[in-house]
């Protein structure tokens, strides 16, 4: 059914229900759009706030409201009106840098789920959301807004920062066989069975050890890699690889590069990690939930195993539920997916 509207001003002063006129459309993606999209008999003003509860999970949530036809976007994007002048993170794990981020808000830091591991950046003139966009592109992971509702009115607002939202809840789909109003794209171009990894810059010495201030070559890890400074993955490159001239299979390098890693070893799994996302196809997928057998329970970030039975032989693939559109109304709820087997980027 049409979630409940609760309307406030932008001081969280209650203002009333506001009536939504026919059905509410809620888009929702990772590391981008939160949005509710309706009708409304009474034009709400810029800036007042909305809080409604999720009619499928019972997560409470709340857009930023706009004019008459309604357009409102998480709150999170109150963060764009919050400034950072300058925050240097060094050696901070990813709950120190969440803090820091969320400390000259009004938001409070949640569960951090991407380890210990301490690093660093500098954060100078952005402002708060972009700060936390770059806390999640340095330290991992994946923020979220959790909003606790008490006496009919916001009690807090907090960020937590898995390390990956979404699970595994046995969703599946078939691809390739009497299915309409679905849609495939295809980046076969960008399969690479074997990739370089660089780091930061090597720094340059004088002879008295001391830093001139210039770069040398970008780190590599050959030293901790039996002297090659890539990885591969022979299972794909026997499906991916090119012609060798020799009737067998070479790898399809390519090169990643993460400019704020100094220790090879760490380069290293990093780009092991970026190969595992780069040696299968970069597929996605539109379809309607219907098409999912067990699709009614997938939420935002979840894992769906894809038969992509056009393809010989078959493709199976595990994608992840990137986008989701939602149709609120009288009866049960309709939804589209994007299911991507390449995650988008912040």
């Amino acid at each position: 059914m049409v979630p409940t509207l609760y309307l406030f001003d932008r001081f969280d002063a209650r203002l009333g229900i506001l009536p939504a006129v026919g059905a509410v459309t809620h888009v929702e993606e990772l590391g981008g759009e939160d949005t509710i999209e309706f009708d409304c008999a009474l034009a709400p003003e810029k800036g007042e706030r909305l809080l409604w509860r999720d009619p499928t999970d019972g997560v409470w949530r709340e857009p930023l409201g706009g004019p008459a036809h309604v357009y409102a976007e998480s709150s999170l994007c109150e963060l764009l009106g919050d400034f950072v002048e300058e925050i240097q993170l060094v050696s901070k794990t990813a709950a120190q840098a969440l803090a820091s981020v969320l400390g000259v808000t009004r938001w409070s830091a949640g569960e951090v789920g991407v380890g210990d591991a301490a690093r660093g950046c500098l954060l100078y003139h952005v402002n708060a959301l972009a700060a936390l966009r770059r806390v999640e592109e340095v330290w991992g992971g994946e923020a979220e807004a959790v909003i606790s509702v008490e006496n009919g009115r916001v009690g807090s607002r907090t960020v937590r920062l898995p390390a990956r939202r979404g699970t595994w809840r046995g969703a599946r789909f078939s691809y390739g066989k009497a299915l309409a109003a679905c849609t495939r794209t295809v980046l076969e171009d960008e399969v690479f069975t074997a990739l370089y990894g660089y780091g930061k810059g090597l720094p340059i010495y004088d002879e008295t050890g001391a830093p001139t201030g210039g770069f040398t070559r970008r780190l590599t890890f050959g030293s901790v890699n039996g002297g090659a400074n890539w990885v591969g993955d022979d299972d794909a490159r026997l499906v991916w690889g090119r012609p060798d001239g020799a009737g067998g299979k070479a790898h399809r390098f390519g090169h990643v590069v993460f400019p704020d890693c100094e220790d090879a070893t760490e380069l290293k799994a990093l780009t092991l990690a970026a190969l595992a996302a780069a040696c299968e196809p970069r597929v996605s997928y539109e379809v309607d939930v219907a098409a999912v057998d067990g699709g009614a329970g997938v939420r935002l970030g979840d894992d769906v195993a894809v038969i992509d039975s056009s393809r010989s032989p078959e493709w199976h693939l595990r994608a992840r539920c990137v986008r989701r559109v939602r149709e609120l109304g009288e009866g049960a709820p309709s939804a589209r997916l994007t299911l991507g087997t390449v995650e988008r980027t912040t």
